[in-house]
């Protein structure tokens, strides 16, 4: 009778192990858009670059935070936030955690040389209701931070120009990054044969501004649909890897950051990218409309 259990007991803890194994797994592979609930709402979202110090002669250190906390404890939490320098992929993170409200990360990134860091993140959650009616929530933070590492002078960091030296540096590292995505963005325009005349170009980074600003034609809630949707497509498509057709899968790190394409008729939108060894990509979604 004890050895029975014995079994029984391990038997129930390997198929609990199985279950949440399989139900993280889940989770992580994918983000899903439903309608949102606005009961829940977010208390604190935060991005933050932040300058720490000199790592040796030749690296600097910047801390990279990304927290949220939900008004209320909800199914499911993930947050997930993409760090550039000088228009590049550097660095990822995402976390998750049912049955929560807050979430935090934290890392430190080394650098060199002077750059233009830029982060954005998409804190998200998923609601049930009554077990049968799932509902979501998200909220888009971002920062940047300019890094000055010279032998012309101390380390120093900014985000907005306080000096005539802080305002040419600015200029100088924004020329920098508008010079490699313009070009980088007009290969792959020329690659698709994409007419930029018919969209709205958006770089990743300046969908923060569709928190609360409708795009072009859509309502603000047709446009938090469309942004969740676009969210779900970039988490499977590009923060998880770059996939050809033949199931081959590119590191996301050392691409150029995408540019969002939204179509003026409001029918689609085009994602484009390019690998760090420059090999193109693109992914489309449709835009919705119910009848």
């Amino acid at each position: 009778m004890k050895k029975k259990w014995v079994f029984i007991v391990i038997l129930a803890f390997l198929t609990s192990g199985i279950f949440y194994f399989y139900h993280g797994n889940t989770a992580r592979e994918s983000i899903i858009f439903f309608p949102i609930d606005e009961s829940v709402t977010f208390e604190k979202a935060v991005t933050s670059l932040e300058l720490v110090g000199n790592k040796d002669d030749d690296e600097y250190i910047v801390e990279w935070d990304v927290q949220s906390y939900t008004n209320k404890e909800i199914f499911l939490r993930q947050d997930i936030s993409l760090l550039f320098s000088d228009g590049k992929l550097i660095h990822t993170l995402s976390e998750w955690e049912d049955q929560s409200q807050k979430l935090a990360q934290f890392t430190k990134v080394s650098g060199e040389d002077s750059s233009h860091f830029e982060s954005i993140s998409l804190h998200y959650g998923e609601i049930h209701i009554d077990n049968d009616l799932i509902r979501s929530t998200q909220l888009m933070t971002s920062d940047h931070l300019y890094v000055i590492d010279s032998e012309f002078t101390e380390l120093f960091s900014f985000k907005k120009p306080q000096t005539t030296e802080e305002e040419e540096w600015k200029s100088i590292l924004d020329k920098v990054t508008e010079q490699h995505l313009e070009y980088s963005w007009n290969q792959l325009l020329d690659h698709y044969k994409i007419d930029r005349n018919e969209y709205e170009a958006i770089p990743l980074v300046d969908l923060i501004h569709y928190n609360t600003d409708p795009l072009t034609g859509l309502s603000e809630a047709k446009t938090q649909e469309v942004i969740g949707n676009l969210w779900e497509g970039l988490y499977k498509h590009y923060f998880l890897g770059l996939k050809t057709k033949e199931g081959k899968v590119y590191p996301a790190k050392g691409s150029t950051m995408p540019l969002v394409l939204i179509a003026k008729n409001s029918s689609h939108i085009i994602v484009l990218t390019q690998t760090e060894d420059g090999k193109p990509f693109k992914f489309i979604q449709r835009i919705q409309f119910t009848e």
